[in-house]
């Protein structure tokens, strides 16, 4: 597979770079289509790139989109279609998350700077609640096992930040689903309600000693409050 500086094209999947955005440096895609792309990196570029008083902590809503951008990592794909069928969008998705795992770099450490984001400009935020939030549910198990995470944004997301409760950073202007590779940070996103037991020891082998010293704490405060469990959901049948 390569990528060339038109985008990148596998079968019927494609992808378009943000510097060919800004660059307009655009073949192959519709005026809305185009629009959507520079919508999704105005956010980006005005939201995620900057600070914000209600985030709870220093620094950008997101520490990895500046960097993304300026290395050329950051990729966009549009999908047409005012609803999202689960199974359909569901290998479409995975068909990406295959894409994702092939594109360079794949074992530097700007490999962290990576993701894909698929956008859906024509699901209407009230349908992205339950059709986005569930396509979600169904395939980032799968995502987290091969190291990767897989997030959704939308108007309205009342998914809460992780320093301050009443900050919403997963509100975009159109629906999108993110892919990236997974950092040792992220692991609030994969206990309780954001996650499962599979989806814990996936982290833990994948970072095993390298688990930084705020994220153990949160692990201790985890256990102590009887929201993690490191039994896997098929030793939990099996033992009923």
């Amino acid at each position: 597979m390569s990528v060339s500086t038109n985008g990148s094209e596998r079968s019927a999947l494609t992808l378009i770079n943000a510097s060919q955005i800004e660059s307009e440096e655009l073949t192959g895609l519709s005026d809305f289509e185009v629009n959507a792309c520079k919508t999704i990196l105005r956010w980006a570029r005005e939201f995620l790139c900057k600070p914000n008083p209600q985030l709870g902590r220093e620094g950008p809503v997101c520490p990895f989109t500046q960097p993304s951008l300026h290395h050329r990592l950051f990729w966009l794909t549009v999908r047409r279609g005012s609803s999202i069928d689960l199974e359909e969008s569901s290998q479409v998705v995975d068909a990406y998350r295959e894409l994702f795992l092939e594109l360079e770099p794949r074992t530097e450490s700007d490999s962290l700077l990576k993701t894909i984001l698929i956008v859906f400009p024509e699901v209407s935020a009230v349908a992205a609640r339950t059709e986005l939030e569930a396509l979600q549910k169904k395939l980032k198990p799968d995502f987290v096992k091969r190291g990767l995470m897989l997030g959704q944004f939308y108007e309205g997301c009342p998914e809460p930040g992780l320093w301050n409760d009443s900050f919403h950073p997963l509100q975009s202007p159109l629906p999108l689903l993110a892919i990236r590779n997974m950092v040792p940070s992220d692991f609030p996103f994969l206990h309780g309600k954001r996650g499962n037991a599979d989806m814990l020891i996936a982290y833990l082998n994948r970072f095993g000693k390298n688990i930084p010293r705020e994220v153990k704490q949160l692990m201790v405060e985890a256990l102590e409050s009887s929201d993690l469990t490191l039994q896997p959901k098929e030793s939990t049948n099996r033992e009923r």
